[in-house]
């Protein structure tokens, strides 16, 4: 993608977001709709909590397998961010939320997943979605796992970072006899907030599903 073309969707969802939230969200304020979800437990650096049926926006992408995780995010993030914004069927705008959703989608790396979470206060079925004009993006219900353990960090989100936390997660989960799914394709990642927040004040999420989801 052109340079040129990357700071233009930028300078636009910046005014976007600017507009749409206080400048509270410098410091971390998350003024957006998230997903609903219910505490299961709690451990020292995590907690298990178990989410509702959810609506994606979903982009998949290919990328260097030596790209950091938080690098050439903007190739998912385009797409997304048009369709909501008006690029459907219906040029109907729909709110953001958080957290951004972001995969590692095969082994080595090259297969990258973004996805907008719906907002549930106003779409409950697929059916009720505008259809993407965008080929590249896909709307899918998520249904299924629903009961995730998920850790927090700040500053930004890269390759370094959510190998740290996936690595204490998933000792700190195996201390406590919580089985969780392997393979780096079932972690989610998630952010908070937009580029301008301060890094300290960031939140971002690491979550990983367990393999007893009864």
């Amino acid at each position: 993608m052109h340079s040129l073309t990357i700071v233009a969707i930028l300078i636009v969802a910046n005014c976007y977001f600017t507009l749409a939230n206080p400048i509270s969200n410098l410091f971390g304020a998350v003024d957006t709709e998230t997903p609903p979800y219910d505490v299961i437990s709690k451990g020292t650096k995590y907690e298990v909590r178990r989410y509702r049926s959810q609506l994606w926006a979903q982009v998949e992408y290919t990328v260097d397998a030596s790209t950091d995780f938080g690098d050439k995010l903007s190739i998912g993030f385009q797409p997304l961010f048009q369709y909501i914004t008006g690029k459907n069927e219906k040029e109907q705008k729909i709110p953001m939320t958080a957290p951004v959703v972001m995969q590692q989608v095969n082994s080595d790396s090259t297969r990258r997943r973004m996805a907008f979470i719906m907002p549930a206060s106003e779409f409950t079925e697929l059916s009720q979605l505008p259809k993407p004009t965008d080929s590249t993006v896909k709307l899918i219900a998520v249904n299924e796992p629903l009961a995730l353990a998920c850790i927090t960090f700040n500053m930004g989100i890269t390759s370094k970072r959510v190998d740290t936390r996936e690595e204490e997660l998933r000792q700190a989960t195996t201390a406590d006899k919580i089985q969780l799914v392997t393979g780096r394709e079932n972690v989610r990642v998630g952010g908070y907030n937009p580029p301008w927040t301060l890094p300290w004040f960031r939140k971002n999420e690491l979550c990983i599903p367990l393999v007893n989801q009864a």
